[in-house]
This record gives structure tokens, C-alpha cells and sequence, in this order.
């Protein structure tokens, strides 16, 4: 107790100072600030992303996620011409005028291009803002997921596999580890929201639509004190806030699902609504052997936005909820069923003041339930929820030099349940405790340093006051600092330092092949929460706006790791054991873009090494080399086409060294058992000491948009694995089996607006 009010004292005053030094901040004399919106003119939408350029003092700056901008320190009394510029849309020249300790807002409305890859002139300009200092960020826009090859369904992570660094281990799951790290240590973000398990279908494919993202930012490592809660990766995909000029409809059709959507405006407002539902499966069988699984899946989404500067100048408020379900269900007593759901609510109000200050004040709800019930199949029950409620505040200030103060604070209250069952039938949870809160309270700041045309700084840590997990401290500090010094105009040096803490972990085996969903618990009493630290450095050049190069080596050290233990045998046994991790390499991306056509290449080498229950061995996310490469063309009048090739090399397996009888023992009170029959049992080998044949891939898409009178039609055709690769998936460790990976598959996709 005494704890707790010593860090509400220490959260009270934070907040107490902050607010003291924003409110008596001031703009410099003689200057005035340039700030305001970039929006689609068709739809409505804000355009993240977008560059701001101001040609007679040849500075800029690019828009956030929201779509906004700021510049400061422009001199007054002169008349000023912008270049807004963003990929897709035709360039604009908007003149404004600067008044001495003022601001002038502007809303920039962007009409988009017929031709959709040609891309911006940097060259000789300087860029200053939230993105400078970034690193390990990779960003992909709405337009770019629809143009690469699909798997039955358009999806957003599977296109996020493209990007360097991210590596799969299967063509059957979405999933992915992010340069050496385990699947449960990425923060999957809708918007604010955390999801705990986004995906479909035994993980085939994301459960969150495309139709409604609008951009996705990775954060690949090195991520600011903004984030929290995972150790080596942000997902944060940014959703639509709905057509604010007209109403649309559209309808889509796959070989699996149907879904449709409804956008458009009412007043001060917009609002998105979509829904998608399966109605058959019969593709999947080419995902999972030939093999007949039920698979049934919905997904919904919701959005409203409201904005009335009569009401609430300057100011937006949003409201948004999504759903999704899985069902297996067999009608077979003899066959196991299972089910997952997510349930999600948020509100968010974004506000900038009459001073260069811009604030979010969001509420969060997600839930998580899964459940895998064994009928009469001899498997073993499971049941996992999961409660997750948030509130944050962060708040933003941008001086007249051009730095940067920004800070937060959030409460998170997170409980899980988790039911197992052990082989006596004896049942356990290993959940949070009921008797105890679990609390997660933690404040951080940071200050950006911009004031200088080539070095920019970034320093600034999350303090949590209050952890989750018992057995951690309740106060300890996650620093982390991230720079960028121009070499020349075209060459950039940048690189990044932090410590990451997680206190919650997945119940998952990494060497089971395909799971159902994985199961969440707050990390044990009995261990203390896992941490990172991770080191990055590396280099960006660009020769112009089409032309661009980056290399970046990473280092990533994970201690107090939660892993199965291997040796529990009584229920009252640990379920799991403290390990560690390392894993490092380096990432290599290029690419050139034109008026007709794009192409993007990179390649990762990186090694990953685990210790646990007193081994040290090669993790199953060590792949060495992987080659990525994706041409795009604009063909002709709405034609396009786009072609990926994925190369790996083998993966670490364990190899089957030979078997042996073991005794089963139905009921350890009943000594005939002893005598019962014995099981043959595999051998195994040292683990992942062999590897599996290297993997490669080639898919092909091409895409027609028809311009009707009052209709346009999408026609989407894919073909995966061209010439018909046979990449090895694993060995069935019972009969020896060699089990492949996708075949030769077409796949068609049909979309329908008004």
C-alpha cells in the first residue's frame, strides 16, 4: 500500500510539471507556426505520411498518422507558398501568410493520381518531424497490400512478411517473428486497442480487414517510450475513419469468405462499417495437407468519427469496436473442437490548442477467450481469457527551435485465466491471481531534438510505477534513445538503444507446428518479467525520391525469457522456467520506383541462439539468409501486376534419432497398470542441431479496376507458388512423413463499390 501511494505521488507530480512547463511555454517572438491537415478530397480521409514543403526557405516536414503537421519558427509579415506532395496524388501549391505569435491552420485537400507508384522529390530538402530520428520502421499503405500477390484472402500480415526482418516459419501461419523474437513478443495495435490473438483460421491469416486498414507501421526494434509491453516489435495498423463527402458500398467475394462494407458522413462526422464471414473451406485443405478442417470465421468492425469546430475547435473525437470468432467444429465425439473470439471497444479524442501543443486521451477494452475441448479424442482441455482495460494520455509540445517535448501516462488492468488439465486429470489454473490487482501503471517523456538541419536527437524513458507481474519491480525505469546525423545530403547515419520489459507471455511450444491460438497468462509470481535491450545502427541513402538504400545491424539480448518446462511431471511442478535469448544480423533493403513500375529487394542474415532448461541451442526462428524481391507494374487503363519471390534457407529442425517403448499408466493408484501396454515412443535427437532443404517461392498477381457509370469493379487474380515448388513444412514425427507446403494454387478475388 505504501508502495502505491508512494508512486501516485510520484504520477501526481509528474503530471503537476508537465502541465506547468506547457502552460507558460511561449512562441518566440517575431515567428509564427504553419500547421494543419492533409486530406484525401474524395474521400475525406487524412493522409498519413504526407510530405510538407515550403520552398522559399527550403524546409519541411512530413504529416503523423492523423494526418497532421506542424512547423515552427517560420518569420512573419511574409507570404509563403507549400508543396504538398504524397504518393498517388498530384502534387499541390497552397499559399499562406505567418503572423507574429500565431498560428495559421490550414485542411490541404490532395486529389489522387491515375497513376498510383510514381513517388516524391527529396533531393537537396530538409525534413524534419517525428520520423527523423525513427529507425527499424517499415511503412505500407493500404493501396500497396492490395497490389501484392494473395493467399485466398488479401492480408495484412502476410504482406508485412515481404519487409526485412521478418521471417516465417511455414506458409501455413500469418504469424511471424520479427528478427529473431518469438510471435508472442510483437504488440499488435488496431488503432490504440491491443489485440491479443488477430488472426483466422488456425493463423492462415489475419482477422482484422484489410478494407478498413488505411497505413501500417512496423517498428521492426529500437521503438520509442511511447510503446510498452512487448519485446521486439509494434504493429499498429491505422484504420479508415470513413468517407466524409459521399456514401459508398461495396462488396467482396473470395474463394472462402464474403464481406462487405458501408461508409460515408453525417453531420460533423463519417463512419465505416464492415463485416466479413466464411462460407466455405474447402481451399484450406491446400493450406493444411489435404487434411478436412471446419474452419468457420466472422469479423466486424465499426468506426464513427466526429469533428465540429463549432463544438470542439480543432478537436476529434472517435469511437470504434471490432469483433472476429473462429469455430471448429467436428460433430465427431472422437475428434477434438475448439473456438476463439476477440471483442474490442475504444475511444480516443485528439486535440491541438491555440499554443503548438496536441494531445490523445484514449480508452481501451480487449478481450480474448479461447477454449479447445477434447470430446472423446484423449486430448487435453484448454481455456484461456483474456481482460485487458487502458487509459493513456499523451500529450505533445513543439518549440519555436523545432524540438520536441512529449510525455504520457497509462493504466493498464490485465487478468487472465488460464485452465489446463495434466495427464491424472487433475485441473489447474495458472492465471492471474483473483486476490490481487493487476495493475500496470506507468508514465514516460521523451524530448526530440531538431533544432539542427543535420543531427537529431531522441532521448526518453518509460518509468512504471506499478507492474503487472508480482515478482516485478514495481518502479524500474525502460530508457531508450534513437539519433540521426546527414553525412551529406543524401547519406544519413542512424541508430538506437532501449531496454523493453514484457509482463505477459503466451503458453506455447515452438515446436508445435500449428496451434489454435495461443493461450496468455501474466507472467508467474515465481519468475520476474522477461527484458530486452536492444542496439541498432545503420545507414540510409537516397539518391532521389526514387532511388533509395538502407543497411541496419541489430543486436538483441533477452533475459528472465518465460519457457516451457520440459521436466514438469507433478501438477505442482513450475510450468515454466527462466531462459535467454540473442539474436543479431543485419537487414539490407533497396528501392527504385518509377511512373510505371517499382521493384524492392532486401535480404537478412541473422543468427538466433536460446538457453533454457539448461541447454543452449539454435532457436527455430534461426533462418541465416532470406531474399525477398517484389516487381510492380502499372500496365495500362487500371491494369496492374506485381510478382514476389521469397527465397530461405533451411530451417533448424530436430531430427528423429530413433524410438523406444514407454510405459503408459492410466491410474497411478491402480498397480495392475503397471503391466499395462507401452507406447512407442520417437527419439529424439540435440535440438535444432539439423536443417530442413532451403525454400524458395515465386507468386504472381494481376489486378483490373473498371470504371463503370456508377460502379467500380475490382478483379483480382493470384497465383501462389508458380512453379509448383516442393518446400519441405516438417517430417510427421510418428510415421516419418514428409509434409509440404502450399502448392501450385490460383486464387481469385472479386470487389464491388458504389
Amino acid at each position: 500500500m505504501v508502495k502505491t501511494l508512494l508512486s501516485f505521488r510520484i504520477l501526481k507530480m509528474f503530471i503537476f510539471f508537465l502541465f506547468a512547463i506547457l502552460s507558460n511555454v511561449s512562441i518566440a517572438q517575431n515567428t509564427g507556426t504553419f500547421r494543419g491537415f492533409v486530406i484525401d478530397s474524395l474521400s475525406g480521409e487524412a493522409l498519413a505520411y504526407a510530405n510538407v514543403f515550403i520552398k522559399k526557405i527550403e524546409i519541411g516536414t512530413s504529416t503523423d498518422s492523423k494526418g497532421y503537421f506542424i512547423i515552427t519558427s517560420l518569420p512573419s509579415s511574409d507570404d509563403y507558398k507549400a508543396e504538398i506532395s504524397y504518393v498517388g496524388y498530384k502534387k499541390k501549391i497552397v499559399s499562406f501568410k505567418i503572423f507574429s505569435n500565431k498560428i495559421t491552420d490550414i485542411k490541404i485537400f490532395l486529389v489522387p493520381s491515375e497513376i498510383e507508384l510514381q513517388t516524391i522529390e527529396k533531393t537537396g530538402r530538409i525534413f524534419y518531424g517525428e520520423n527523423l530520428t525513427n529507425i527499424g520502421i517499415q511503412k505500407l499503405s493500404a493501396k500497396r497490400i492490395n497490389d501484392l500477390p494473395k493467399g485466398v484472402e488479401g492480408d495484412i500480415f502476410r504482406s508485412l512478411q515481404y519487409l526485412p526482418g521478418i521471417q516465417t516459419t511455414n506458409d501455413i501461419s500469418a504469424r511471424f517473428h520479427v528478427r529473431g523474437g518469438a510471435s508472442n513478443e510483437n504488440l499488435f495495435l488496431l488503432d490504440y486497442i491491443p489485440i491479443y490473438n488477430p488472426f483466422h483460421a488456425l493463423g492462415l491469416f489475419g482477422s482484422i480487414d484489410p478494407e478498413v486498414i488505411k497505413n501500417v507501421e512496423l517498428h521492426l526494434g529500437g521503438f520509442g517510450p511511447k510503446y510498452s509491453g512487448r519485446l521486439s516489435s509494434v504493429i499498429k495498423l491505422i484504420t479508415k475513419d470513413g468517407n466524409r463527402n459521399k456514401y459508398t458500398a461495396s462488396f467482396n467475394s473470395s474463394l472462402m469468405s464474403i464481406k462487405s462494407s458501408v461508409q460515408g458522413p453525417f453531420k460533423g462526422g463519417s463512419f465505416i462499417v464492415t463485416g466479413r464471414k466464411s462460407y466455405s473451406n474447402k481451399i484450406l485443405n491446400n493450406f493444411l495437407n489435404d487434411d478436412n478442417i471446419p474452419i468457420k470465421f466472422y469479423d466486424l468492425f465499426f468506426k464513427a468519427n466526429y469533428a465540429n469546430e463549432k463544438i470542439m475547435p480543432n478537436g476529434k473525437f472517435s469511437i470504434e469496436a471490432f469483433s472476429s470468432g473462429d469455430n471448429i467444429i467436428n460433430n465427431n465425439p472422437l475428434l477434438a473442437d475448439a473456438k476463439w473470439t476477440n471483442n474490442a471497444l475504444g475511444i480516443s479524442w485528439f486535440q491541438f490548442v491555440d499554443k503548438p501543443i496536441f494531445y490523445t486521451i484514449d480508452f481501451s477494452f480487449s478481450n480474448f477467450e479461447g477454449e479447445f475441448i477434447p470430446n472423446s479424442s484423449g486430448e487435453k482441455p484448454i481455456k484461456n481469457n483474456v481482460k485487458d482495460y487502458t487509459a493513456k494520455m499523451n500529450i505533445s509540445y513543439v518549440y519555436a527551435s523545432k524540438d520536441q517535448l512529449s510525455a504520457g501516462v497509462k493504466f493498464k488492468d490485465v487478468t487472465t485465466e488460464l485452465l489446463l488439465q495434466n495427464s491424472f486429470g487433475q485441473r489447474a489454473n495458472i492465471g492471474s491471481r483473483e486476490d490481487r490487482a493487476n495493475v500496470n501503471m506507468s508514465l514516460f517523456a521523451k524530448y526530440k531534438l531538431l533544432r539542427f538541419n543535420n543531427f537529431a536527437l531522441d532521448v526518453g524513458t518509460r518509468l512504471n510505477l506499478i507492474g503487472l507481474s508480482k515478482n516485478g519491480k514495481n518502479r524500474y525505469f525502460e530508457p531508450r534513445v534513437s539519433l540521426s546525423y546527414n553525412l551529406s545530403e543524401k547519406l544519413s547515419y542512424k541508430a538506437a538503444w532501449g531496454i523493453y520489459q514484457q509482463e505477459i507471455t503466451t503458453f506455447t511450444d515452438e515446436d508445435v507446428v500449428i496451434t489454435y491460438f495461443e493461450p496468455w497468462i501474466i507472467t508467474p509470481e515465481y519468475l520476474i518479467p522477461a527484458k530486452a535491450i536492444h542496439y541498432i545502427t545503420g545507414f540510409e541513402w537516397n539518391y532521389s525520391g526514387n532511388l533509395s538504400f538502407s543497411i541496419e545491424g541489430y543486436y538483441k539480448t533477452i533475459s528472465n525469457l518465460p519457457v516451457l518446462n520440459e521436466r514438469k511431471v507433478f501438477i505442482t511442478d513450475n510450468d515454466f522456467v527462466s531462459g535467454s535469448s540473442k539474436a543479431y544480423g543485419v537487414d539490407i533493403l533497396f528501392r527504385y520506383n518509377h511512373s510505371l513500375f517499382s521493384f524492392t529487394t532486401s535480404f537478412s542474415h541473422g543468427y538466433v541462439n536460446k538457453s533454457a532448461n539448461n541447454k543452449t541451442y539454435i532457436s527455430r526462428y534461426d533462418i541465416r539468409n532470406s531474399l525477398k524481391a517484389i516487381l510492380e507494374f502499372n500496365i495500362y487503363k487500371g491494369w496492374k501486376a506485381s510478382a514476389t519471390w521469397i527465397y530461405y534457407s533451411g530451417m533448424p529442425f530436430t531430427l528423429l534419432a530413433g524410438f523406444y517403448d514407454k510405459l503408459h499408466i492410466d491410474n497411478p493408484n491402480n498397480m495392475s497398470s503397471l503391466l499395462g501396454p507401452q507406447i512407442v515412443t520417437p527419439l529424439l535427437g540435440k535440438r535444432n542441431a539439423s536443417r530442413l532443404p532451403e525454400y524458395h517461392r515465386l507468386d504472381f498477381n494481376i489486378s483490373k479496376r473498371l470504371d463503370l457509370t456508377f460502379v467500380k469493379i475490382y478483379l483480382n487474380f493470384s497465383i501462389i507458388n508458380v512453379y509448383n515448388r516442393k518446400n519441405i513444412f516438417y517430417f510427421d514425427i510418428n510415421s516419418g512423413k514428409r509434409v509440404n507446403m502450399l502448392p501450385f494454387l490460383p486464387t481469385i478475388d472479386v470487389k464491388i463499390e458504389l
